[in-house]
């Protein structure tokens, strides 16, 4: 009993106080190019919004919903992968301290670089970064009609929890729940 105590205050109450990690800028090499990786600011937003009206010709969240999802250090981390200063994809994640779960809020690339491996990056470092918490799990929503993201989640490990209807504001459509358990497998 104690042991839990310990681990629920470690989780809920010390990590609290600090942000989740300094994400610093950092070179990659993903397929034969170069890109930065850091942790997303203020100043990315326009970017963001940019890119989700590139992913589904509107954008689902808006400047200040990025903003407020930014100013959570408590509980968010947003990164973003540029490719010479220019905004190429990003990830947001929450950590669910109560279900140890870190559920990414929202991932997007540009259409031009997507099948290039930014998405898988940055959902590895999202394994990395839940495993790194010692967070059981992780999970998303997805649309059901993007079969191509689907494909990339199973391949990493995620397995459809449950369908939720009417999910998406812009259009309605729902939304696969998706999850993956870190606890039951190795490395992805």
């Amino acid at each position: 009993m104690f042991e839990k105590f310990k681990s629920w205050y470690r989780c809920n109450v010390n990590a609290r106080h600090q942000p989740i990690l300094d994400y610093s800028r950092r070179l990659i090499m993903i397929n034969g190019h170069h890109y930065t990786v850091r942790q997303a600011r203020e100043s990315d937003i326009n970017e963001l919004v940019t890119i989700e009206k590139q992913i589904y010709g509107t954008a689902p969240w808006s400047y200040a919903a990025f903003q407020l999802e930014l100013g959570r250090r408590h509980d968010r981390l947003y990164i973003v992968v540029e490719h010479h200063d220019r905004l190429v994809g990003f990830l947001g994640m929450a950590v669910d301290w109560y279900r140890l779960d870190l559920h990414i809020t929202n991932i997007g690339i540009a259409p031009v670089w997507q099948k290039c491996g930014v998405g898988t990056y940055l959902i590895k470092t999202a394994i990395a970064y839940a495993r790194h918490l010692q967070l059981h799990s992780l999970s998303l929503e997805v649309r059901v009609h993007n079969l191509v993201a689907r494909h990339l989640y199973e391949q990493m490990g995620f397995r459809e929890h449950h369908i939720k209807r009417r999910y998406y504001l812009d259009n309605h459509e729902d939304a696969v729940d998706m999850q993956a358990d870190l606890l039951s497998r190795g490395e992805y």
